[in-house]
């Protein structure tokens, strides 16, 4: 079996090079390779890092058949430059390996590596990519924004002046409804949000035009007709939201699924899959990221930071350092002050490199400047280049993207817990899907939505817990500001979700 052959040879490769050795390689390896084996679909969670992809090329390269890797540009180019050539010349593993955006023979028996947005495109339009050969994918965690941009439908200025020289006759009333809507958005105090009842009456008039016409229509609006055109109701099924730029006054319309599952569902039930990402729910079956995208019944397995590391002496790793300070709820007018107050206080006791995570954009300034009155040119928003000592202040999607790439931080102080902002039009629309479908809309999607982001934002301090403790470097701290995380009952379960971690709520006990 595959399974017996890839652990001996992953067995032999990590007796031969220590260093890529981590504690879950083995069973990992086996359980990718008993998917590809019985085409039984298979969701890995993994910690931060790229530590697991051995586990899944190893099986992948010496599976006899054709796999498909769905993996970002820049994983792909790590494997191709790093571990694929590693894995060949060690282990003597002769399998094609091509780097394309479509299927390339039908006889191709390679390992193909794809980008995951193209192979979603290509599948949610029924060409390019054969079905039934095992997937893999990496990097789930951003499976669920992936999808929403493969289906989401953007209509720009250029795409009204198509239609109006397609229907020269409608061009008068196309411009009208484009100028109303446009003067109606304008007028709302957010620049981006989920388009009213009144506002989308402004698109029936291109709208209309498009479903009755037979004829050849330029994509965006040859996708809208078919959406527009399919059984069932429409509105129930997408949201109409937009985006203005007050200065220019640009208009950019967005058609988005209100949900995915119903249009990932039938991708995962043509293919074997094997999922893999990093906090992915907030426990190990992941039923409600599996209901979110529509995945099957399946083989579930999860590798956590925290309790599950050990070491290879047999003792667990260090614990998170969490400081968890009673303020202000972050609704009331007092928390910004209290906020200001607690990192004043904090930052000094770092002598390394801070993160301070605030998504408000309107706090996010306020904190900035404030932090930079008081310690200079060591402050940073949202930079690339912080310094070794700098303060780095940024949105929860600016680290979550630049982590991997930054020092690890000494303290990384959070101002808010990071729910998905209701202001947010994509996050109201799904919000309004839930509740009309009577789900449980905030455990459903806010709460492990949070707690996923959670868990991904401290893995930078966890493992460096570990290197601290080894070579004597000073502790890492996570201050969580927002006490919603004591104050709520929903905080048991985020606490719980980092897993084991010494939790102080004086800041006298800090930095002993």
């Amino acid at each position: 079996m595959i399974e017996v052959e890839v652990h001996q040879q992953l067995r032999q490769l990590l007796r031969q090079s220590p260093e890529a050795l981590w504690p879950h390689q083995l069973t990992m390896a086996r359980m990718v390779a008993r998917g590809l084996r019985l085409g039984r679909s298979t969701l890995i969670q993994v910690p931060a890092g790229g530590q697991h992809r051995l586990s899944y090329l190893l099986p992948a390269l010496m599976w006899p058949s054709a796999t498909l890797l769905c993996a970002t540009v820049s994983v792909q180019a790590q494997i191709l430059g790093e571990e694929i050539p590693w894995l060949r010349q060690t282990l003597q593993l002769h399998k094609p390996v091509l780097q394309k955006d479509r299927w390339p023979d039908p006889d191709f028996q390679g390992l193909l590596l794809v980008d995951p947005l193209d192979w979603l495109r290509a599948r949610l339009r029924g060409a390019e990519m054969p079905t039934g050969i095992p997937l893999i994918l990496d990097g789930a965690e951003d499976l669920e924004e992936w999808a929403y941009q493969a289906l989401t439908v953007t209509l720009e200025a250029s795409h009204w002046q198509q239609l109006r020289q397609i229907f020269p006759a409608e061009a008068e009333r196309l411009s009208q409804a484009q100028v109303n809507l446009a003067l109606q958005l304008l007028r709302r105090p957010l620049s981006r949000c989920l388009l009213q009842a009144d506002e989308q009456a402004h698109l029936e008039a291109a709208l209309s035009l498009v479903v009755s016409y037979a004829g050849w229509l330029p994509d965006p609006w040859d996708q809208l007709r078919q959406r527009l055109c399919a059984e069932g109701d429409p509105a129930s099924r997408w949201v109409w939201w937009a985006e203005t730029d007050r200065e220019t006054g640009r208009l950019t319309l967005y058609h988005s699924p209100a949900a995915l599952h119903e249009w990932l569902a039938p991708i995962w039930a043509t293919q074997p899959v094997v999922i893999i990402g990093e906090a992915l729910d907030l426990d190990r079956q992941a039923e409600a990221y599996r209901w979110r995208l529509g995945l099957p019944d399946l083989t579930p397995l999860r590798f956590s930071s925290g309790e599950d590391w050990i070491r290879s002496g047999g003792e667990p790793l260090p614990s998170l350092s969490l400081y968890l300070p009673r303020l202000p709820l972050p609704n009331s007018p007092l928390f910004r002050e209290h906020l200001l107050q607690e990192l004043r206080s904090l930052i000094p006791q770092v002598q390394g490199f801070v993160v301070v995570l605030v998504s408000d954009q309107p706090l996010q300034v306020q904190v900035g400047a404030a932090l930079a009155a008081e310690f200079g040119s060591r402050v940073r928003v949202n930079s690339l280049f912080p310094g070794e000592k700098g303060i780095l202040v940024c949105d929860w999607p600016y680290w979550l993207q630049h982590k991997a790439s930054l020092p690890c931080p000494e303290l990384l102080a959070i101002a808010t817990l990071p729910f998905p902002s209701m202001e947010d039009p994509r996050v109201a629309g799904r919000v309004q899907y839930l509740q009309r479908t009577q789900q449980d809309w905030f455990r459903q999607y806010l709460l492990p939505v949070a707690a996923s982001q959670l868990q991904r934002a401290v893995a930078p301090l966890r493992q460096g817990a570990e290197a601290g403790e080894a070579s004597g470097l000073p502790t890492r701290w996570v201050a969580i500001l927002d006490s919603r995380i004591v104050a709520r009952s929903y905080g048991v379960a985020l606490l719980n979700a980092l897993g084991p971690a010494l939790r102080i709520q004086q800041r006298s006990q800090l930095f002993v």
